[in-house]
């Protein structure tokens, strides 16, 4: 999820939050502040209807409870109910039929005054004490608040409309103040894509004058880069020198070996020395060539000079020279997987560097494949061109498979077959600029499957 993406949800979810617990909370003050007031108007009647009672022993008619429920109004749906009760009698036996709980006669009983909602219909119940003779009163006045519940139902639905369209401003709100706070970011995101380790002499643009965070952010990358820029300078003039001055010594080694080859009148301890020498020489000269691509690889922008490959193609050219230069001939291209259509096999990469790669893993192939065969096979998995080249040769011991990519490391049961230890990793590097991937598997003294993938027609 992008950092914006969460700045908007985060922010949307902290004022709604706000928004939802402030509504809860004036919905349920007024709901709570009408309940109280509705009580007090039901306990006034019940006050009127039970003192008029105990003053003037007598029943009042209906219509003076008409004229009580017009003065007292909003008690909808009401009624008043008179209960005598013995003085100092703790249970009421003549109770009306009313949805309350028992304990709501012990609670007037006991304190004088209950109060019980059940729905929207309100209870409450007075006790007076009746000087005149020994029976006391229980009034019980009932109601329904229809004056205050619409009012409540109107309040919900002002809050509910207004909280929706404050959801609606908070999240625009959100997406504005998310983009204003990401855009410097994003500026630096644009400037360090077009930093590469060629463009090593660009830096990012300050986006404002304030010394804040992004602002101390910015500087201290670009004087990152200006120390990367100083060492791989000093790296490519340590690689250019170094190829002169290892290169032409080496050479005028073997030369002046081959030279004496040339002589009539060597023992043959001599001509073994000298062809060791030779052979060692070039031996050195293969590890420094590619020690030197190695280091190449990674401070050069070759993808500068990457365009549509045909690898199928390479392929050809990596059989034909590898033939060539060990004289091994069992090398077979599988061809039953190759797909129809001949584009499918295009991939954006650098010929040379693809060359060298496919090179190398099929040279190991052929040399620690015990003179079998080498059977390399093309094929399209999903989107990627797969190239399978597998050997029956010596294998690789399973703890050791996981050294194969160190630089010098070879198996140990290699024996006398020459090597340096660079190829495997030098492959690596080259698939790995590709935006590809290589994957071995390996059984020692059953063979060697080496897997490369490359992305087809993906501009890297």
């Amino acid at each position: 999820m992008k950092l914006r993406t969460k700045i908007i949800l985060l922010f949307n979810l902290i004022c709604w939050a706000l928004i939802v617990g402030f509504a809860i909370y004036i919905s349920y003050f007024t709901w709570d502040s009408l309940r109280t007031k509705f009580f007090h108007r039901l306990e006034e009647n019940a006050q009127i209807v039970g003192k008029h009672i105990i003053e003037e022993e007598e029943h009042i008619n209906e219509i003076y409870y008409e004229i009580m429920r017009t003065y007292l109004r909003q008690l909808s749906a009401g009624k008043d109910y008179i209960i005598p009760i013995d003085s100092g009698q703790t249970t009421v036996k003549n109770r009306p039929s009313l949805p309350v709980p028992p304990s709501f006669y012990k609670d007037v009983i006991s304190s004088g005054k209950a109060q019980y909602m059940h729905g929207d219909t309100a209870y409450l119940a007075l006790y007076f004490e009746n000087d005149h003779n020994s029976k006391d009163l229980i009034i019980v006045s009932s109601g329904r608040d229809d004056y205050g519940l619409g009012e409540q139902v109107k309040l919900d639905r002002t809050l509910v409309h207004a909280g929706l369209f404050c959801a609606v401003i908070v999240a625009l709100i959100s997406y504005l103040f998310a983009k204003h706070i990401m855009r410097p970011i994003a500026v630096i995101n644009e400037g360090i894509d077009k930093i590469s380790i060629s463009k090593l002499d660009l830096r990012l643009q300050k986006t404002n004058d304030v010394k804040d965070e992004v602002t101390m952010l910015i500087d201290s990358f670009n004087d990152m880069i200006s120390r990367l820029e100083i060492s791989v300078k000093s790296q490519k003039r340590f690689i250019a020198n170094a190829s002169h001055s290892f290169r032409t010594p080496l050479t005028i080694i073997r030369g002046e070996a081959e030279l004496i080859l040339k002589e009539d009148k060597l023992s043959e301890d001599t001509v073994s020395s000298v062809q060791n020498i030779v052979t060692e020489t070039d031996r050195i000269i293969t590890m420094i060539n590619s020690l030197l691509m190695i280091a190449r690889s990674g401070l050069d922008d070759t993808k500068n000079d990457y365009h549509l490959v045909r690898i199928d193609e390479v392929l050809f050219k990596v059989i034909d020279s590898e033939r060539k230069a060990i004289h091994h001939q069992s090398i077979q291209l599988d061809f039953d997987a190759l797909p129809e259509d001949a584009g499918a096999l295009e991939v954006y990469g650098n010929a040379d560097l693809l060359f060298i790669a496919l090179s190398n893993i099929v040279s190991n192939a052929c040399k620690y494949g015990k003179d079998g065969d080498v059977i390399i096979s093309l094929s399209i998995q999903k989107s990627n061109v797969a190239i399978d080249i597998d050997d029956t040769g010596i294998g690789i011991p399973d703890q050791e498979q996981k050294f194969v990519y160190d630089s010098f490391y070879r198996a140990s049961n290699v024996h006398d077959i020459h090597g340096t230890g660079l190829g495997l990793l030098l492959a690596k590097n080259i698939i790995d600029h590709h935006d590809g991937d290589l994957l071995l598997r390996s059984k020692e003294g059953e063979g060697t499957n080496v897997r490369i993938l490359l992305p087809i027609t993906n501009t890297l």
